[in-house]
């Protein structure tokens, strides 16, 4: 594990709390946040008290010990619960090269992931119309949208967010195989997702981070959304009552607090048609699969 946060730490003698503290001192109470490298048995403590306990070593050396609580993060067993039986994947007649040949591209997901408010939906429909002026094939998967159909079953718990990213990443691995430039924009908080999102079509998932602090994107509010969060009006809000996980190793960062948005869009356009545009070897082989 690897310690992703230090959220606070308390004093013990006068039990004021702490935001900014850089680390924690030997016999100091905290709360901290860890990222595990691989799922890990275990529960919230107020669910299990035995369970719900930990003692952290460092080397061989105890360095510490608390209580878990997974407030804010989604439950992520289901992911590996088994899957149905007796379903057989049938094989297309049309290969990619074949569908990237007539489109003259091949599909991608980039996948906008950003705090509401970074831009990402502006960014991605303007994108978007300057691609399809090009002459690609392209959509947006939005958020907002997504939710008035496909996922208008699905909630902001940690676990409705957790399918929801699940699902539109399946999405865009359907359309991506289509031949189709897919633009995804959701805030996808949590990293475990994304990742899944980029399982389903690893080698075509391009993560691009709209960058843009929460004191910028909670000053544009288009949506007035960060004023009712502060209200109390909506619980599990990113960035105010829900965590968000910076991207690690993001394909593209775009940071739109610096940059206007024309400048943004050429960015976002001439990096995907760096990754989609047919070179003269795809198009010979697609040639050659064509006559075969």
């Amino acid at each position: 594990m690897t310690v992703q946060s230090i959220d606070r730490v308390i004093d013990t003698d006068d039990l004021v709390q702490n935001e900014q503290a850089g680390n924690v001192e030997r016999n100091a109470v905290a709360e901290v946040t860890f990222r595990a490298h691989e799922l890990l048995p275990l529960d919230p403590y107020t669910d299990n008290d035995r369970t719900g306990r930990i003692v952290l070593y460092e080397g061989y050396d105890v360095a510490g010990g608390g209580t878990v609580h997974m407030d804010g993060y989604a439950d992520q067993r289901r992911s590996t619960l088994p899957k149905s039986e007796n379903i057989y994947e049938v094989e297309h007649l049309l290969t990619t090269d074949v569908r990237a040949k007539q489109k003259g591209h091949h599909g991608a997901v980039f996948w906008f992931t950003g705090l509401s408010g970074a831009g990402k939906s502006t960014l991605a429909m303007a994108v978007e119309k300057l691609l399809f002026e090009k002459g690609y094939h392209t959509y947006v998967l939005d958020g907002d949208n997504v939710r008035h159909g496909l996922n208008a079953d699905l909630g902001f718990s940690p676990k409705d967010r957790a399918e929801n990213i699940r699902r539109i990443g399946e999405v865009a691995a359907l359309m991506t195989d289509a031949g189709l430039i897919v633009i995804s924009s959701f805030i996808s908080p949590y990293r475990e997702d994304r990742d899944r999102a980029r399982q389903a079509v690893p080698e075509h998932f391009h993560e691009i981070y709209v960058s843009a602090d929460l004191a910028t994107c909670e000053g544009r509010d288009p949506k007035g959304l960060y004023k009712k969060a502060r209200a109390g009006k909506i619980e599990d809000f990113t960035g105010i009552g829900s965590p968000y996980e910076v991207p690690e190793n993001p394909e593209m960062v775009v940071d739109t607090q610096k940059n206007d948005l024309a400048t943004c869009v050429m960015q976002v356009t001439s990096y995907i048609e760096s990754q989609v545009v047919m070179k003269e070897k795809d198009a010979t082989k697609s040639e050659k699969t064509l006559l075969s």
